[in-house]
């Protein structure tokens, strides 16, 4: 993290997380498209963002997005995946809380088989490396 002049770090604003566990450090923005966002969505979001804990050497940030559109209420996960891209889940509702939990159980499933791709192919060098 950037420090400003005097030396203490630049702090984050109110939608903007810093997730640390146990050496896993990720960078969580979360934030509303025509909706105000409430400390119980946020508590919420981060709370869910947390079990990405497992993913954490391929992850280096989540942006979640919050959108009311008529009845429909949205959430939508972007993961940024260390050469990987992005990874993007979106879940639709008429409970923004079903909505968040839908697109994290989504984004974790996408995690999980870049997770696996990753890991069968380190094997399989390592077979062909054994080989040779």
């Amino acid at each position: 993290m950037a420090s400003r002049a005097g030396g203490a770090p630049k702090s984050l604003p109110d939608s903007r997380f810093r997730i640390v566990l146990e050496g896993f450090t990720l960078d969580l923005t979360i934030s509303g498209r025509h909706v105000a966002v409430t400390d119980a969505m946020r508590d919420h979001a981060r709370q869910r963002a947390a079990k990405f804990e497992q993913f954490s050497k391929h992850l280096m940030g989540v942006k979640v997005t919050l959108t009311i559109e008529g009845g429909r209420q949205t959430a939508e996960f972007v993961a940024r995946a260390r050469g990987k891209g992005e990874l993007v889940s979106k879940a639709v509702t008429q409970d923004m809380y079903a909505s968040i939990d839908q697109a994290a159980v989504k984004l974790e499933k996408q995690l999980d088989k870049l997770e696996a791709r990753i890991r069968d192919r380190r094997e399989k060098t390592k077979a062909k490396r054994a080989q040779e």
